[in-house]
């Protein structure tokens, strides 16, 4: 059976499996993209089972919430028995008619497990040992966290960045994890994680992060906002998952109060699976998830590859502060219409419609003005400043396009967020607006804008696709484009090779 097909879900609506235990656990405060790497793992084969040896396979219908049948047949058992998450079995990445079909059926939906997700010996697996040593660095963001037992004192949350001798020091029999972030801004082959998911957009990845764990090493039972992948490179992990109302990020009731790491008090999962190598799990927003390291010969490994999901009073306040930032006058309240009133505590009805008029001319015009704001704000770079070239570093555009052509590309920095817009739905925007790092620009001419999508999908600009009709005769394609490819490498947005 192909894979298509088989979005045929290997379900477990019918098969129930035992849960081991289920431990009661966390997750940092204060990971604002903090997703944590949701690790369980089992001794089950790779958590399902089967009624009367056959598995039941089922065809993708677009549903909403888990497989009620499933976990009703499990509570029906009672005590620790939970039901099997979905499976497909296929590679990523998905052609473009399967993530069609995923983002119908299950995105923002329901969980899937995906089998064989990865090949094995695929050039995105890093050795643990090389990303314990990034621990090191503080650009990635380490922390250690110690497992509980179900008591809030139990857990413990380390911030590195970590020494060597402090590394080296964690013991080999406990039970913790290790954290990083950021990964796909600083490693090539956690970068290559993003072009497995290559029918998304790209401005909605937040980040790749990645957990190394011991054998019963856990982050704790939470919930977060993201969507998100979790590749399992290393050992197995068993997840044990639930979207009960009463375990989502808003119910603070529901979480330890008062301890470094957030987790829920009293987790009780409705389905649970095993990860093996080159498995992923993926999981909405809000579903909350416990995963735990188990039979590793020396760590487990996960990557976790989420989502951004920015909140809308965020995107609020963004657009205000845009609209502040961008006045060239302030401007002062005036009343010369003021007339005297008896009541001195009367806000006049007059006073309320300039503030009203005040507000309403510091709403967008058009979809375009939003269009502005929007790829500014989500491509910008948060907690890290990017530096442009010297003063005395700088090239003249024609320098910029003869060391092009010479070295044969430019790169992409993969710290720098790239994004375009072409077209809006009220037709305000004519060409084309490229965004990098927060950073915008206006392109007009039909060479221009396919150099501007070319540069927001590619994280290589070959020379000789290019640098030829960059230098066409004609003075407007000529001064757009090489204005454009100079103003990039000037402000560090792209780079040659070392």
């Amino acid at each position: 059976m192909n894979a298509m097909a088989e979005l045929s879900v290997i379900c477990g609506s019918g098969g129930v499996v035992k849960q081991s235990h289920a431990v009661n656990t966390l997750r940092p405060r204060g990971w604002s993209a903090a997703r944590g790497l949701r690790a369980d793992s089992s001794s089950t084969t790779h958590g399902t089972t089967t009624h009367g040896g056959t598995r039941s396979s089922v065809r993708l219908v677009q549903t909403r919430g888990f497989n009620r049948q499933g976990i009703n047949a499990a509570a029906a058992l009672g005590g620790d028995v939970v039901a099997a998450i979905e499976e497909l079995h296929a590679e990523l990445p998905f052609s473009r008619e399967m993530w069609s079909t995923f983002m119908k059926v299950y995105w923002q939906k329901k969980p899937l497990v995906i089998r064989g997700a990865i090949r094995a010996g695929s050039s995105v697996a890093i050795e643990a040992d090389e990303l314990a040593g990034l621990a090191c660095e503080a650009e990635f963001s380490p922390r250690i966290i110690r497992k509980g037992e179900g008591s809030a004192a139990d857990w413990a949350l380390e911030l590195g960045p970590f020494s060597e001798e402090e590394l080296q020091g964690l013991p080999s029999n406990g039970t913790w994890s290790l954290l990083l972030n950021d990964l796909e801004k600083h490693v090539p082959e956690a970068a290559e994680l993003l072009d497995l998911f290559d029918h998304f957009p790209r401005w909605r990845v937040a980040d790749v992060q990645a957990s190394i764990s011991t054998n019963g090493g856990s982050v704790g039972a939470h919930s977060d906002q993201f969507d998100v992948f979790l590749i399992q490179a290393d050992g197995s992990k068993r997840w044990s998952i639930s979207d009960s109302i009463e375990y989502t990020p808003d119910c603070a009731a529901s979480f330890f109060e008062d301890i470094d790491v957030r987790v829920l008090r009293d987790f009780r999962p409705q389905l649970c699976s095993v990860l093996e190598p080159g498995d992923a799990l993926y999981l909405p927003p809000k579903v909350a998830h416990h995963g735990v390291a188990e039979r590793c010969d020396t760590v487990c490994t996960t990557y976790s590859v989420g989502f951004l999901a920015p909140p809308h009073d965020d995107l609020v306040l963004s657009w205000a502060q845009a609209r502040v930032d961008g006045r060239d006058d302030t401007g002062r309240w005036s009343d010369p219409w003021l007339e005297p009133q008896g009541d001195v505590g009367r806000i006049s009805s007059g006073a309320v419609t300039q503030a009203a008029d005040v507000i309403r001319r510091s709403m967008p015009k058009n979809e375009a003005d939003v269009a502005r704001w929007f790829g500014c704000h989500v491509t910008a770079s948060y907690g890290f400043d990017i530096v442009g070239m010297a003063p005395e570093n700088r090239l003249s555009a024609e320098d910029v396009l003869s060391r092009w052509r010479e070295e044969g590309f430019l790169l992409r920095r993969a710290d720098v967020k790239f994004a375009f817009v072409q077209g809006v739905s009220d037709g305000s925007l004519e060409g084309c607006l490229l965004f990098a790092g927060g950073n915008t620009w206006l392109l007009n001419s039909q060479q221009g804008i396919e150099l501007a999508c070319h540069i927001a999908n590619h994280d290589e600009i070959e020379a000789v696709d290019w640098v030829g009709w960059i230098n066409d005769t004609d003075y407007e394609i000529n001064s757009e484009s090489k204005k454009l490819v100079s103003d990039l490498y000037n402000a560090g947005f792209i780079v040659f090779p070392l």
